[in-house]
């Protein structure tokens, strides 16, 4: 039996839902999914549909999968929390604890997740998830930070930090 297109979208709304409620508070890049073992309520073309769109992303390990960056945006979305004062609060203190790293910096800034999470209070897994899914740019459409090649401790803060792309 074929899906109508409207019950396609709803099964993977609801997959990014079951996939944001297995994250608990952690970082969408430890909470791994076993593509073996999906939850049955996600059916299988879903879940192709979920790979194809980039809304989970394959780690180094075979059947191995992570909720995506666009896929933790989608899920706030989905949620009504993408709006909400909470992580506009959030955001816009992540943006300020950026800021004050390359403040009168001619070059780019590095910091460790650990020390921004320590510096402007924020849970190390809200500053994972924002980095990977350039919440900054999605939310306020301006230049975020970025992972440091080959790193996922060490975020790159672009000397352009929060200006609007050109």
């Amino acid at each position: 039996m074929t899906l109508s297109k409207d019950a396609r979208r709803q099964n993977l709304d609801e997959a990014i839902l079951l996939l944001m409620d297995d994250l608990h508070g952690r970082s969408i890049m430890e909470v791994f999914i076993d593509e073996r073992s999906v939850d049955p309520r996600i059916l299988p073309t879903t879940w192709g549909e979920l790979k194809e769109r980039g809304l989970v992303k394959e780690t180094n390990s075979r059947y191995t999968y992570v909720l995506s960056g666009p896929g933790w945006i989608k899920g706030l979305k989905l949620r009504g929390k993408f709006d909400s004062d909470k992580l506009n609060v959030m955001t816009g203190g992540l943006c300020a604890a950026l800021k004050d790293r390359v403040k009168g910096r001619q070059d780019e800034a590095f910091v460790q997740v650990a020390q921004l999470a320590a510096d402007s209070g924020l849970p190390e897994a809200f500053i994972r998830n924002a980095v990977e899914s350039d919440l900054i740019r999605e939310k306020f459409g301006t230049k975020g930070a970025r992972w440091a090649s080959g790193s996922l401790n060490f975020i790159v803060v672009p000397v352009g930090f929060g200006m609007e792309p050109f």
